[in-house]
């Protein structure tokens, strides 16, 4: 009886270790928002994958996308 609840707790355990790791960092979501910014992209129009990143940081993404796209960077 003890080793089938320590296999299940093992399990479990595993499990929600998955979970956690499967998690994207906020780095690694503003790094996926600033590669989906395309001409399209507005304040109000934003990539899903930008809905995480804070307005603030999204707009900064935004201008850093169109001095890009006019040769200032």
């Amino acid at each position: 009886m003890r080793i089938r609840i320590g296999v299940v707790v093992l399990a479990l355990v595993m499990l929600f270790a998955a979970f956690v790791t499967s998690i994207p960092s906020q780095a690694e979501t503003e790094a996926a928002c600033r590669r989906s910014l395309d001409n399209t992209s507005t304040a109000e129009n934003r990539p899903d994958v930008c809905q995480d990143v804070d307005a603030e940081t999204y707009r900064t993404f935004l201008l850093m996308y169109a001095l890009r796209a006019q040769g200032l960077d």
